[in-house]
């Protein structure tokens, strides 16, 4: 009779402290979908302007970065293209890439003397100042399916080993 009690009383705190972790959880996820806003992280007016425009800057590099590869894939189809004007192209190419970076460079150096340290981390974090990884602008297709090879499923181009 003691031991039912026990096993009882055991069971019901475990109830109250899985619920509990849960309510927790759930004031913690209403905490985070309210999120920060430049605002709060003291960021001025015209320190948003700046960071506005060296998000235009950073978008005209990615939209430029497009197109020239656009042109490039025609150089690369063409084999009729002498090589000076795929030298020509490509020196174009690079150095309208060059200055864009140094405009971006440029903006985010300014743009990091006056922002606090905790607002240059939140859009560090977020990528609007450079973190080291590629940009991300354009939403990926993740509605298309890509096959994922098995390695017993030989491909179409290998043989079976017997």
């Amino acid at each position: 009779m003691k031991n039912l009690w026990i096993k009882r009383t055991i069971q019901i705190l475990g109830c109250v402290v899985l619920c509990s972790i849960f309510a927790w959880a759930q004031k913690d996820e209403g905490l985070v979908k309210e999120g920060l806003t430049l605002t709060d992280l003291g960021v001025t007016a015209e320190q948003k302007t700046q960071i506005e425009a060296m998000w235009k800057l950073k978008r005209q590099k990615h939209l430029e970065a497009v197109k020239d590869l656009k042109t490039l894939n025609r150089l690369v189809k063409d084999s009729l293209i002498k090589d000076e004007e795929i030298r020509k192209t490509l020196e174009k190419f690079r150095t309208k890439r060059k200055e864009l970076q140094k405009q971006i460079d440029k903006a985010e150096k300014e743009i990091i003397e006056v922002l606090s340290p905790r607002a240059q981390l939140h859009l560090t974090v977020l990528g609007v100042l450079d973190n080291g990884l590629p940009r991300r602008i354009v939403k990926t297709q993740s509605d298309k399916a890509t096959p994922k090879k098995n390695s017993n499923v030989p491909s179409p181009t290998e043989h079976p080993s017997q």
